[in-house]
């Protein structure tokens, strides 16, 4: 009988040469099991697969099932610890009947999930929907696999996957996930205390434990940075008020709005005209300019200056980003020529690049924009809106500025 061993996280080659690369254990990959399976001598019909495994990559996960039901071999597993997420649908491989796990193992089904969208990425309503239905495909996919391969209640199992917590032993073989429960041997040994079919005390009180999950490999990549948490990230909008400070709103796009998160507080005024008001760290009120409707006290040319007066004010808050984004870019270049610094970046690009950065802990994620990366397109950007506004302010002074009709 072969024996395949699955003791550590479910992984892609690009997510194996990180974990080289950062001198973290590696996981196993699609191509190990390849390898295993095809050492197998032809005489021999049996694989028994051992789990102690937290999951990993959905497509590898896919990829290692099939490789495994497609050997024509008796499959059978043990969960020795625990198994979760897409160790549970290898796990499933093997047919109910031959599915066992320890006494005191745990098991742990969910609905997939992306790990999060980069800090500074710009992301569509498309893009959102297409990650949406790739998760919903890939979600009703693995129920179907369990219904198929336990023969439980769809609604009973998908509720469960809501829920996102791991299950004892007992729970897991009223639902199928495993056919029988393995009895520690000194108790058969009494013939008393446990049995295959018992219940323990132990373990329903394990079935109401919370058990907290490994960090995962981004979780490791982070801390290597010196982030303990995604959390510690900004992901709020930096806006730019009237007088140069700077207001935070956390959201990621569209305008500011009553009872959005904000820092710090007072009172701002923006270069739109609009005042908002931060207290508590929750944006309280949001004004309007009284003459922004416009107004017969201050005739045309009133309005004429004001409309000037503003663009003046657009110009020099453009011209002061520019010369922070020449600073910025500055700053950057310098970071980026030590020796170690050079170093760690080929070794990324032999991993495979920003390409397999994104991937981590991830089956979808849309390409996103360097932290500093598009500095040189802003300041271009920056520099041809204030030539814009310099020519419209000398078109108003002369009187032969024409508003273009729409």
């Amino acid at each position: 009988m072969a024996v395949l061993k699955i003791y550590n996280d479910i992984q892609t080659e690009n997510e194996q040469k990180m974990c080289q690369f950062w001198g973290d254990a590696e996981g196993i990959t699609f191509k190990d099991v390849d390898e295993f399976v095809n050492s197998i001598p032809a005489d021999d019909n049996e694989i028994e697969i051992r789990l102690h495994c937290d999951g990993g990559s959905v497509l590898e996960g896919w990829a290692i099932y099939d490789k495994l039901r497609a050997t024509g071999k008796d499959i059978s597993a043990i969960v020795e610890g625990n198994a979760a997420s897409m160790a549970t649908v290898i796990l499933m491989a093997a047919p109910k009947e031959r599915r066992r796990a320890y006494a005191s193992a745990q098991i742990l089904v969910h609905n997939p999930w992306v790990y999060g969208w980069a800090v500074g990425d710009n992301v569509t309503a498309d893009e959102l929907q297409k990650a949406a239905d790739s998760l919903r495909a890939q979600q009703d996919k693995i129920l179907d696999l369990y219904v198929e391969r336990c023969g439980c209640d769809r609604d009973e199992m998908q509720a469960l996957m809501d829920e996102d917590k791991f299950i004892g032993v007992n729970r897991a073989k009223e639902l199928g996930l495993i056919g029988d429960i393995i009895a520690p041997a000194s108790a058969k040994s009494r013939g008393a205390m446990f049995n295959n079919n018992s219940n323990t005390a132990m373990a329903k009180k394990e079935d109401e434990q919370k058990v907290e999950v490994k960090a995962s490999l981004l979780d490791k990549v982070l801390a290597k940075l010196g982030i303990k948490s995604i959390e510690e990230v900004a992901m709020g909008m930096d806006l730019s008020t009237a007088d140069g400070n700077t207001l935070t709103v956390e959201r990621e796009e569209g305008e500011p709005q009553i009872g959005d998160k904000a820092s710090p507080d007072g009172t701002f005024v923006m270069p739109d005209g609009k005042t908002i008001v931060v207290e508590g760290g929750v944006i309280t009120d949001i004004k309007t300019d009284s003459n922004e409707e416009g107004g017969d006290e201050g005739g045309e040319g009133s309005d004429e200056e004001m409309q000037i007066a503003d663009l003046q004010q657009k110009v020099s808050d453009l011209e002061a980003e520019v010369e922070e984004l020449k600073k910025q870019l500055e700053d950057a270049n310098a970071k980026a020529k030590t020796k170690e610094d050079l170093l760690i970046l080929n070794a990324v690009k032999i991993a495979g690049g920003k390409k397999a950065l994104a991937k981590l802990s991830s089956d979808y994620k849309p390409e996103g924009r360097q932290k500093d990366g598009a500095n040189a397109r802003q300041k271009a950007e920056g520099q041809a809106e204030v030539s814009a506004m310099r020519a419209e302010i000398e078109a108003r002074r002369n009187g032969t500025f024409k508003k273009e009709q729409k």
